[in-house]
């Protein structure tokens, strides 16, 4: 009878039982102080030294607006999870560009594009960034007004699926 109880344990992988027993520890407050209190992480959108302005999608691509002297810059980056999430800049909005486009485009302008993200200027007035489709096939979408960015909304779809 014993054995059949300890049977399971045989069953379930190394890591598994492992993590059940931290598990049983951090619950029962077996683990030190310290160690419960050593993570790091959190969501970009509620980082203290993250400013990003779209939370889905955030190992795929960021956008940012930045103030600085007066002015204002919308930047896009792409992100390669290969490389350990590390970002390389597709493409920069100064503020001069800005103001060279239309306020209300009489129809949805691209104003830049770069691999798997677009910047386009609606007929809203708003501002929007498409980004995808990424390895699973979503596309992301993060729009916002100005810049500094106001109103930020965002969605992800797969494209040719019901929404």
């Amino acid at each position: 009878m014993l054995t059949k109880r300890f049977l399971i344990f045989r069953l379930l992988p190394a890591a598994a039982l492992l993590a059940v027993l931290f598990g049983l520890q951090a619950a029962f407050g077996l683990l030190p102080a310290p160690a419960l209190q050593t993570v790091h992480a959190c969501n970009p959108c509620e980082c203290e030294n993250d400013r990003r302005l779209n939370c889905l999608g955030n190992e795929f691509y960021a956008v940012y607006t930045r103030e600085a002297r007066g002015t204002c810059t919308i930047d896009v980056f792409l992100i390669n999870k290969q490389a350990r999430g590390t970002g390389r800049p597709a493409f920069r909005l100064t503020a001069a560009e800005q103001a060279k486009l239309p306020e209300k485009p009489a129809q949805n302008l691209l104003v830049n594009e770069y691999y798997e993200v677009a910047l386009y200027k609606l007929t809203t007035g708003e501002y929007q960034v498409n980004a995808g489709p990424d390895e699973n096939g979503k596309v992301y979408v993060v729009r916002f007004v100005g810049c500094p960015a106001q109103d930020v909304s965002e969605e992800v779809f797969v494209p040719g699926q019901a929404q």
